[in-house]
């Protein structure tokens, strides 16, 4: 074979292992339509603060008071959060998010009820438990700082205003069948909106310039008064993961 055909056979060689190469490199990634400055995170997590919220009041029976002494309490759960947020410029950015937790727990308490037939003799009545059903729905505006870690890994800072509508189960009253010291209590549900702050941070890790998860810790807390318990916490220390979305 002279010189000139082995250089024709390298040549083709070449060429055709160029186009297989060519042939067998992936598609570009794509591309965020906006830059990554639209987020959208969805997150399941947990609200780790248990609830206590208590009633008392007085009323009259058989001529004399009775006094009520009650507590609704229902522990941490799952929760749900929705986040949407736009970058302003690289380091920082603004959101607003949804959160959603509901739980049934218990309302019970303690009465002391008049004698019917003897004056100052009143006797210590238990309110069994009943279910009673505690949601918080919260809306939150934040502001972020953000801090890339490596190509694919970013922390964020957050916090802003929180505002919690709170709905609480309680016993609002109860009442005495005639001649007896025994009690049928009442539950209501209540609501209110607690105000209060958003604080936390989030770390995400990105697969694709679009697609990625990750996972937050922040507090969102605040109180409210609500007709029969006052001070009623709403929120607290919370933890999620999920998928982070970036457009």
């Amino acid at each position: 074979m002279n010189t000139t055909r082995r250089i024709s056979v390298l040549v083709t060689i070449l060429a055709l292992s160029s186009a297989a190469a060519a042939h067998a490199q992936p598609p570009p990634a794509p591309q965020s339509p906006l830059g990554g400055k639209l987020s959208v995170d969805v997150n399941v997590g947990a609200q780790t603060r248990a609830f206590e919220s208590t009633n008392d009041f007085t009323f009259s029976v058989y001529g004399q008071t009775a006094t009520v002494s009650t507590v609704s309490a229902v522990d941490g759960g799952p929760m749900f959060d929705l986040k949407v947020g736009y970058r302003i410029v690289p380091q920082f950015g603004v959101a607003v998010g949804f959160s959603s937790f509901s739980k049934t727990g218990t309302a019970q308490g303690a009465a002391s009820i008049p004698s019917p037939v003897f004056f100052n003799r009143p006797a210590a009545v238990t309110i069994n438990p009943v279910d009673a059903q505690r949601s918080d729905r919260n809306v939150y505006v934040v502001v972020a700082a953000f801090l890339p870690l490596t190509d694919s890994v970013e922390l964020s800072v957050f916090g802003g205003p929180s505002f919690t509508r709170v709905r609480q189960d309680l016993i609002t009253s109860v009442t005495v069948p005639d001649g007896t010291q025994n009690v049928v209590s009442t539950i209501q549900s209540e609501s209110g909106t607690a105000k209060g702050v958003n604080v936390g941070a989030d770390i995400s890790y990105m697969f694709t310039n679009m697609v990625g998860a990750g996972v937050f810790a922040r507090y969102n807390g605040g109180s409210v008064d609500l007709d029969g318990a006052s001070g009623v916490k709403a929120g607290g220390f919370q933890l999620g993961i999920g998928a982070r979305l970036r457009f």
